[in-house]
């Protein structure tokens, strides 16, 4: 029987390529291969199926097929991977984290923690993701309790808790407080802390007493060995030195109060207005004096002008007043009284002018006034001069001149005023020239 060539040389090149494969790869990590292979080698074209392991999934079947000697992929896209977990679970007053892996899937492990103050129920604290989901139950936290607290001997408690004698959980407060006339011995209050224990020892109620108290540069009137809560004690200081709030304390909770204490006196430099003082310093001691002098105008307003530091201060005040207006010179006048001469700014008194002397209002009497600069006014009379004649010349129309005013003179024809003046002044002794016009 004969074939044809292109058969032949089919049937030979066959034979002669085509080569066998071993058994199929294991692919243990993620696979497992299906069936027996218990044969050395396996024709071209033999088929190889594997299966996920657990935890682990495919859409479609694995198949290896031996191809040239080698075992190759005939689905390339098809591999295993991890299945996936539902969300783990959250705690309430608690959280977790991925401890393995980074994905909710196959292999990982989340463990819980509780928030602070609050512990977790039993010891197992985490879940895995396995081949059927998470394992264990979803960790519980409690709140942290602490042991009851009972009264101190002497003083009560105040609490949130709605029944005495019952656990107190996280984060409440026991505050304390002493009957009256003792105190605590220890905090105030007291915490529950996040361990469970509470956050100090309870405290002492103590009874309150004082030692006699120590009082620098000063004594007690009356002195004991020990008292009691709101004894009174009074004491006085020692010369030179003054309370420096009140002449008593009071045994307190907190010691005596207010502080016992006697401080130096001392004087400020005074502040003298118009005036200064000597020796200068910044601070006077009782007993120190000084001497101070007024500006000129000004005066001490008591006699002397020596003041000391007491314990009322300076005494006396050092004060400058104003000087005050001595006699007035008043000529060719005279004062109505002298009575409450020297006399203070301000002060007026009533004078009269002499015949033929006038006030600067032109009135036969007025009114001195002392002023900062003196009596006022300056010249209390002044001369008044009537121009009523005229010799050897016109007579002007009558009228009164006041001292330092001045007055025109009209004369006859050849005649004038001594000197060719042509006008005569009124002085403290009448008119200068006097009212005559001479040939010239």
């Amino acid at each position: 029987m004969r074939f044809p060539a292109k058969f032949v040389w089919l049937i030979l090149w066959t034979v002669c390529v085509a080569e066998d494969c071993k058994e199929p790869p294991p692919r243990k990590e993620v696979e497992i291969l299906s069936g027996s292979w218990t044969e050395q080698t396996y024709s071209e074209g033999t088929q190889a199926t594997y299966k996920c392991r657990p935890g682990y999934r495919t859409l479609g079947s694995i198949v290896m097929v031996c191809k040239d000697g080698k075992w190759v992929s005939l689905y390339p896209s098809r591999i295993c991977r991890k299945k996936p977990c539902a969300h783990p679970g959250d705690t309430s007053f608690g959280s977790f984290h991925l401890a393995v892996g980074t994905q909710f899937e196959y292999g990982a492990k989340v463990v819980y923690t509780c928030d602070e103050g609050y512990q977790m129920l039993g010891e197992i604290n985490f879940r895995e993701c396995d081949t059927n989901g998470w394992t264990n139950n979803i960790p519980l936290c409690e709140v942290v309790k602490c042991l009851p607290v009972t009264e101190p001997e002497n003083g009560k408690i105040f609490s949130g808790a709605l029944e005495p004698d019952q656990e107190y959980t996280y984060g409440q407060v026991v505050q304390f407080q002493c009957n009256s006339g003792y105190r605590l011995d220890g905090p105030k209050q007291i915490h529950c802390s996040a361990g469970g224990v509470w956050s100090d020892n309870k405290p002492q109620c103590v009874e309150i007493s004082c030692t006699p108290p120590n009082i620098l540069n000063g004594y007690p009137v009356i002195s004991k060995e020990i008292y009691k809560a709101n004894e009174r004690v009074q004491y006085k200081c020692r010369p030179g030195f003054e309370y420096k709030e009140r002449g008593e304390t009071i045994c307190t909770e907190s010691g005596w109060a207010p502080v016992p204490s006697c401080i130096e006196i001392t004087c400020e430099p005074p502040h003298i207005p118009n005036g200064f003082h000597t020796p200068e310093s910044n601070k006077y001691r009782t007993g120190d004096k000084i001497t101070y002098h007024c500006k000129e105008g000004f005066f001490p307003e008591i006699q002397g002008n020596v003041a000391m530091c007491t314990s009322s201060r300076w005494s006396p005040t050092p004060r400058c007043s104003l000087k005050p207006c001595g006699h007035p010179v008043i000529k060719h006048g005279r004062l109505y009284t002298s009575r409450y001469i020297p006399a203070n700014i301000g002060r007026q008194f009533y004078y009269y002018c002499d015949q033929n002397f006038v006030t600067p209002s032109l009135y036969s009497g007025g009114y001195l006034t002392c002023t900062r600069k003196g009596w006022s006014p300056e010249v209390p009379c002044l001369r008044q001069c009537i121009f009523d004649y005229l010799e050897n010349g016109y007579i002007p129309y009558s009228r009164p001149y006041l001292q330092g005013k001045t007055a025109r003179v009209y004369c006859y024809n050849d005649y004038s005023l001594p000197d060719n003046q042509n006008t005569m002044l009124c002085t403290e002794n009448g008119w200068s020239p006097p009212p005559k016009c001479i040939l010239v």
